[in-house]
């Protein structure tokens, strides 16, 4: 929950030249401004809560630091004496500081779990996962590049003139020994990109950085040539579409330092002034004032902010907005549902307003004065119209709102048959669930092809070639029975994993890429564009949410998800078999919502 007092724009207050600047670590520009106030204000230091992540959330979090501790593993073998895990030393504190210094001063070429030097000047601290000793023929100053471990990916196909993504191997893991890959571009990923300008400016401030622009890299979960790379990232390529109150379009382009500078630089004064205070009647006033964002979920002074912005706070009611878009709207006077919910619609979704209502003019005269502040975030209008719609039907009780008449067009067929995924933490698929209906008889049962072992890239294309061959035999029986067939799903995984497998092609028993696009093509009916296109839901168009809210479905499982399938999943493979069950059922449910979902639309 974050946000400024007043006008939109960073306030210029320094610490008392006595106060030393709170020391900040590499998530404190990423993270909601309000928290960092709550941290360091001992006024509500008995406020504080826990925070109890679900087994979900825990076991990503888990699975992050058991691959960050695998590629440390993996860079300690390949490099032998010249790498330094200095957690392996069981150093921390100042102990781990001088470990490191002494590290970088010895020139190890790759030193793992560092602990920087606290920069007292700058207000900063951090631990980045590893330093990467620079090369240069220049000078004989031992520099280093920080590099993050992130199990997620970091690169994408290479469209529209993107630059080549610049890669080193980790078995030559300098900067210098990095080669350009054209096919293969850096993803933005702005919070992986301003945690190394933290970085940066600490080894700066120690003296450690290379006199070169700052550069940092990334070790994700992407292989190349059959391996992990360090992906390395422009730190000063202008890449982030951000505010800019001097662009005429409102919007300016900024490289990752600039944001970083920017960010750490504000939430280090809301640190200072949130240090100074200390329950007296002179206390500065906090520089932020709560709003709800999606990080407060996760947050120690999620009830304590909840509490200051009450329950008719529009941010806590309808959600969807960023911080800069509430705060736009709470200095133009909407901070309640109610007064989102009286703003006209057509106004909204037109360039002026069709009437003169005075909901109309109001709506008007507020988009006038909102839109230029909003102007750095995508399809501002599009945003505002369904937060609008969203806080109308909070004020009138309603989930689901139609935005069509008449009947919803949904392709039908006499052999039905509803399609769906599950897959393991490392996204790697396991059950492929099927709901055969035939409509001709008016029988439904359910089939699946799963396995519970152990999948690599070999074994989960085996399965889906076993099911991709069960499908067809359906389809290809039915059709010699001159029976029409149509396979559904909700959104994209079920479609796009069979996609992706099939050009990995890995397996002879699978149809080639073209046979499996064809089949889609010609089958595959998408319900998620129809729901889409003809309701708004003010919870998401998830399946969960819209089978329920529309269809009255009901899953039989008390927990039901696809990350909690994963926890499932994991239990299964530890030896509980009897929570088989338990995913068999979930995953015949959720195609059994497909099917009912269908029904209450088609009726």
């Amino acid at each position: 929950m974050r946000g400024s007092k007043g006008r939109l724009r960073w306030l210029s207050m320094s610490p008392p030249l006595d106060r030393q600047l709170p020391l900040l670590g590499a998530y404190a520009a990423l993270r909601c401004a309000r928290r960092i106030s709550n941290d360091f204000d001992v006024t509500l230091a008995t406020s504080v809560g826990t925070v109890e992540f679900s087994p979900e959330v825990q076991g990503r979090i888990d699975a992050g630091i058991e691959f960050d501790a695998q590629v440390r593993e993996r860079l300690r073998i390949l490099h032998g004496a010249d790498a330094l895990d200095i957690t392996e030393l069981g150093l921390v504190g100042s102990s781990a500081i001088a470990a490191t210094v002494d590290a970088m001063a010895n020139g190890i070429a790759v030193i793992l779990g560092g602990h920087l030097p606290d920069d007292i000047e700058g207000g900063r601290v951090g631990k980045p996962d590893a330093l990467i000793r620079f090369n240069s023929a220049s000078t004989t100053q031992r520099t280093y590049l920080p590099v993050d471990i992130k199990r997620h990916k970091t690169l994408s196909d290479s469209r529209d003139g993107a630059p080549p993504a610049l890669l080193s191997a980790l078995t030559a893991p300098q900067h210098q020994d990095a080669r350009a890959v054209g096919e293969l571009t850096v993803r933005k990923q702005e919070r992986d990109a301003m945690q190394l300008a933290h970085y940066w400016r600490m080894l700066e401030s120690c003296g450690r950085a290379p006199n070169i622009g700052a550069l940092g890299g990334i070790i994700g979960t992407d292989e190349v040539d059959g391996d992990l790379v360090i992906v390395w990232r422009d730190l000063e390529q202008p890449t982030f579409k951000t505010y800019s109150r001097s662009s005429e379009r409102g919007h300016a382009l900024r490289s990752a330092m600039q944001r970083y500078d920017h960010e750490f630089s504000f939430r280090s004064q809301v640190a200072s002034v949130a240090s100074a205070r200390s329950g007296s009647a002179h206390d500065p006033e906090p520089l932020v004032e709560p709003v709800f964002v999606k990080e407060c979920g996760e947050c120690p002074w999620h009830d304590v902010c909840l509490d200051q912005l009450g329950s008719s706070d529009a941010s806590v009611q309808v959600g969807r907005l960023s911080t800069r878009e509430w705060l736009t709207l709470r200095k133009l006077g909407y901070s309640r549902v109610e007064d989102l919910a009286a703003l006209d619609l057509a106004t909204i979704e037109s360039a002026t307003a069709e009437s003169e209502s005075p909901s109309a003019v109001a709506t008007s005269e507020l988009l006038t004065a909102y839109l230029p502040e909003v102007a750095a975030i995508q399809s501002p209008r599009r945003r505002l119209r369904d937060a609008v719609i969203t806080a109308q039907m909070v004020c009138d009780g309603t989930h689901l709102r139609r935005l069509t008449d008449g009947t919803v067009q949904i392709p039908r067929a006499d052999i039905e048959i509803d399609f769906d995924i599950e897959n393991d933490r490392d996204a790697q698929v396991y059950l492929w669930g099927m709901l055969i209906t035939d409509r001709t008889i008016g029988t439904t049962h359910f089939e699946h092809v799963t396995s519970w072992e152990e999948l690599d890239p070999e074994s989960e294309s085996a399965l889906a070639a076993e099911f991709l061959d069960r499908l067809t035999k359906i389809i290809a029986t039915a059709r010699d029975e001159g029976k029409t067939v149509r396979v559904y799903h909700y959104s994209t995984p079920e479609p796009s994993n069979l996609c992706r497998i099939a050009q990995e092609a890995l397996n002879p028993d699978l149809p080639d890429p073209e046979q499996v696009d064809a089949l889609i093509t010609e089958t595959f009916v998408d319900l998620y564009p129809i729901m889409r296109a003809n309701f708004f839901s003010r919870d998401g168009l998830g399946l969960k949410v819209v089978a329920t809210r529309g269809a009255g479905f009901a899953w039989r499982d008390e927990d039901p998800g696809g990350l909690q399938s994963i926890t499932w999943l994991e239990q299964v493979r530890a030896g509980d078999s009897h929570v088989k069950q338990r995913v068999l059922e979930y995953n015949e449910d959720d195609v059994r919502a497909t099917l009912a979902l269908r029904n209450w639309l088609s009726d």
